[in-house]
């Protein structure tokens, strides 16, 4: 009876995330007794950097715990104004066209939500992280998937498509650890600038990144892009759940600023001072976890290079490690068999490759986020793996 008086709602076509059920039996193993590895998901395991420890202590020390901008205070929104320009090349970010949100998620959503309309198109890469097309889907959009390889090829099909609203980049990008290159940046503002649509492009990752590569925000060439950055990957503070965005549009500016008003109305005071802290102190910090993800991930590709069932795929970015299934043991049919027998046979956790999109049939991710030994460790057992 009450199912029927609350009646049916576009959150009941989200799902509750499959990597969650892995997470939940790797968690269950491990209070059973069996030594598992967390290789299934992507959470930085390094401590927040001291300065920026300090500076949430002086913040909470100095009572500044009250009710903050809904946008952010102004020292963030400022630092990271200065951060676009001179890291990023946005030269025309300015304070008042920043917003701070409750973790990158936060931003992903206000943004679909304020730029599509129910029935409007977006296009993402297949695979894709699974939140993107879960909230693409909250705002009442249509994700239309287009492989990520040869992305800016494939997305030429779709040149008529009146629908289309945007298109979606993420590089370096979730799952795959390809960094799109400079040219095919290119073509994607050329596809955007043709059809007079947005790109929104999400540089979480922006930071993670190998082999002297250059990251590439398009915002940098073109103006109607929104740019989407966390602090989670780059200053391990992934817990403390701060992300922002940045648009020049002056109505999504205002839509961004009233869903932040009805869903968080403002982040955490303290975190932000040490958003702050982060942005504008030391910066050694980020180039030596760099160098100790590039290690981690040599470490673990190496291994797996070895593996009569797996294929993995350099990642020039991230810390995912993506593989084709190669050959499946006996009794393993597909990609979340295969997560699942690995975790049995040697206690390493994965995501299937389904989970981030159709194209990611008959793969599945490793993330090397966890510390090196660790890392190490879950590597031994994958090489010996027979």
């Amino acid at each position: 009876m009450k199912q029927s008086i609350i009646g049916r709602n576009v959150v009941d076509d989200i799902s509750f995330g499959a990597i969650v059920k892995i997470r939940d039996q790797l968690l269950e193993m491990q209070r059973n007794g069996k030594k598992v590895y967390r290789l299934e998901s992507g959470d930085p395991s390094f401590s927040l950097p001291p300065h920026v420890k300090e500076a949430i202590k002086r913040a909470i020390e100095n009572n500044k715990t009250h009710y903050t901008d809904s946008t952010g205070i102004p020292e963030l929104r400022r630092a990271i104004a200065e951060k676009l320009v001179r890291k990023n090349g946005i030269k025309n970010a300015t304070p008042e066209n920043v917003i701070v949100s409750n973790g990158g998620m936060n931003a992903l959503y206000v943004t679909f939500r304020s730029l599509i309309s129910p029935g409007d198109e977006v296009i993402i890469p297949d695979p894709m992280w699974t939140e993107i097309a879960e909230i693409i889907k909250l705002a009442e959009g249509v994700p239309v998937r287009v492989p990520v390889e040869n992305y800016t090829e494939n997305l030429l099909k779709y040149e008529d498509d009146e629908k289309i609203k945007a298109v979606f980049i993420n590089s370096p990008h979730n799952p795959t650890g390809l960094v799109f290159t400079p040219k095919q940046i290119d073509d994607i503002i050329s596809f955007a600038e043709s059809k007079g649509i947005f790109i929104v492009s999400d540089e979480a990752y922006e930071d993670v990144i190998f082999d002297g590569r250059k990251h590439v925000s398009p915002a940098s060439k073109y103006d109607d892009t929104i740019s989407l950055f966390s602090m989670s990957k780059t200053y391990a503070m992934s817990g403390l759940r701060i992300g922002y965005a940045h648009t020049n549009n002056d109505l999504l500016y205002e839509r961004m600023k009233k869903l932040l008003r009805c869903t968080i109305n403002g982040v955490n005071s303290a975190t932000q001072y040490g958003a702050v802290a982060a942005l504008t102190g030391p910066q050694e910090f980020v180039g030596q976890m760099r160098d100790e993800y590039q290690k981690r991930r040599d470490i673990i590709y190496n291994a797996v290079l070895k593996s009569p069932y797996l294929e993995p795929i350099k990642p020039g970015g991230t810390f995912y490690l993506w593989c084709r299934i190669k050959k499946f043991p006996e009794g393993v049919k597909d990609s979340w068999d295969m997560t699942y027998y690995l975790l049995d046979k040697t206690g390493v956790g994965s995501s299937p490759g389904p989970v981030f999109g159709p194209a990611g049939e008959g793969y599945i991710r490793f993330a090397f986020s966890a510390d090196t030994e660790q890392i190490k460790e879950a590597s031994e057992l994958l090489e010996k793996f027979h």
